[in-house]
C-alpha cells in the first residue's frame, strides 16, 4: 500500500525516473516465462496523448505497440493515466497465419477427399446402372435369339407328327432340313454364351502353326458371298501383302475373319460392298475389312469391344447377335500379340485394321 510519501513521489517525478529500465525489462521476462510464453516479443512505454515512446525496446515497432491489444495504464504508479505500457509479438500474425494456412490445407485435403468419394460413388452408380441396362438387354437378346429357333424347330416336328405327310417325302427332307439347320444354329448360339466365361478368364489353348492368311480370307470371303450377293452386294479382297504368312492359332484367326464379314454385312442393310485388304508395314501385317453400312458414333466406337455390347438400335431387333463378336476378335486379337482398331462415321460405314507379326 502506497504511503503519503510514495504518492508525493510519483506525482512529482518524470516516468523515466519512476521506472527502471533494468527492472522493467528483468521483470518482463520472468512474467513471460511464468507464463510459458517463448515466442519473442517488444515492448514500451508510451504517452497516449501524443504517441512519443519513453522507455523500452520499442525501436521500429511503434505502430504494432501503439495498435496492441496487449497494453495497460501505468495510472497505478503515475500521476494520471497518460502512460500506456504496451507489449507486441512480432511472430504472432505469422504464427497465426501459419495456423490458419494448415487449418486451409487440411479443410481443402478434407473437402477434396469428400469431392472424390463422391465422383466415386456417382461413377459407380451410373456404371451399375449401365451394367444392368447391358445385362437386361443381353437377356432380352438371348431370350429373343434362342425363341426363334426353338419355334421353328417346334413348328417343323409339329408338321413331321401329321399323318399323312410320309406320302410327300420331298416335305418330310424339307423340314428335317429345317430342324437341322435351326438346331446347328442353336447349338452356335449356345457355345457362343458358354464361351463368355472362358474369354473372361483367358483359358483359351492356341495351337499356333504357320498360316497363310491369304487363304483364309478367299475361304472367308467365299463362303459369305453368297449372303453378300443375296443382299445386291458383293465381297472384294484385295491382297496386296508380300509377307502374309503369320504364327497362329487356325481356328481362332479364321473366326476372327468371319466375325469381321459377318459384322459388315449385318451393318449394311442394302447392296453392301465388303472390301477386305492386306498390306505390310514395318514387318507386320495389316489386314483391313471395310464395310458401306450404317456406321459406329463417336460415342459408341469406345465401347465397340467390350462384351454384349452392342449398338443401340431402340426397340428395333434387326440385328442379331449378342455382342460377343468384337469382344471375341479383341481377345484373340490380342491373345495373338496383335493390334485391333477402327474408324467409322454415321451412314459412311466402318473400317476394322488388325496388326500381326509376319513371320
Amino acid at each position: 500500500m502506497l504511503t503519503p510519501c510514495d504518492t508525493a513521489y510519483l506525482q512529482n517525478n518524470n516516468i523515466d525516473e519512476i521506472i527502471d529500465p533494468i527492472l522493467l525489462d528483468s521483470l518482463m521476462q520472468v512474467e513471460f516465462s511464468c507464463m510459458t510464453i517463448a515466442d519473442p516479443f517488444h515492448y514500451g512505454v508510451y504517452n497516449s496523448s501524443d504517441s512519443t515512446f519513453t522507455l523500452g525496446p520499442y525501436q521500429d515497432h511503434e505502430v504494432a505497440l501503439l495498435v496492441s491489444g496487449h497494453r495497460v495504464s501505468l495510472s497505478c504508479i503515475y500521476k494520471d493515466d497518460t502512460y500506456m505500457l504496451a507489449v507486441c509479438f512480432p511472430l504472432q500474425e505469422r504464427k497465426m497465419l501459419n495456423e490458419m494456412v494448415l487449418l486451409i490445407i487440411l479443410s481443402l485435403a478434407f473437402l477434396s477427399i469428400l469431392s472424390l468419394s463422391f465422383y466415386m460413388i456417382i461413377r459407380l452408380m451410373f456404371r451399375q446402372k449401365k451394367l444392368s441396362e447391358i445385362k437386361t438387354d443381353f437377356i432380352n437378346n438371348m431370350t429373343h435369339e434362342f425363341k426363334t429357333p426353338i419355334a421353328t424347330i417346334s413348328l417343323s416336328s409339329e408338321m413331321l407328327l401329321k399323318e399323312n405327310i410320309n406320302t410327300f417325302p420331298y416335305k418330310t427332307k424339307r423340314y428335317a432340313r429345317v430342324i437341322f439347320e435351326e438346331n446347328a444354329r442353336l447349338q452356335q448360339q449356345v457355345e457362343q454364351v458358354l464361351q463368355l466365361s472362358v474369354l473372361e478368364r483367358g483359358r483359351f489353348d492356341l495351337k499356333k502353326k504357320d498360316l497363310d492368311m491369304h487363304r483364309i480370307i478367299r475361304r472367308m470371303a467365299g463362303h459369305f458371298s453368297v449372303t453378300a450377293q443375296n443382299k445386291g452386294g458383293q465381297i472384294i479382297t484385295e491382297l496386296n501383302a508380300d509377307e502374309h504368312h503369320i504364327n497362329a492359332d487356325k481356328t481362332h484367326i479364321s473366326n476372327i475373319i468371319a466375325n469381321l464379314v459377318d459384322n459388315a454385312l449385318k451393318y449394311t442393310p442394302e447392296e453392301p460392298r465388303i472390301v477386305i485388304r492386306t498390306a505390310n508395314r514395318n514387318a507386320k501385317l495389316i489386314i483391313s475389312v471395310s464395310d458401306n453400312g450404317i456406321g459406329i458414333s463417336a460415342e459408341n466406337q469406345k465401347h465397340i469391344f467390350k462384351k454384349l455390347f452392342r449398338v443401340p438400335t431402340g426397340n428395333i431387333h434387326d440385328v442379331k447377335g449378342f455382342g460377343l463378336g468384337l469382344f471375341y476378335v479383341k481377345t484373340m486379337v490380342d491373345a495373338h500379340n496383335g493390334h485391333i482398331s477402327l474408324t467409322s462415321a454415321l451412314n459412311k460405314g466402318t473400317t476394322i485394321i488388325i496388326e500381326f507379326n509376319t513371320l
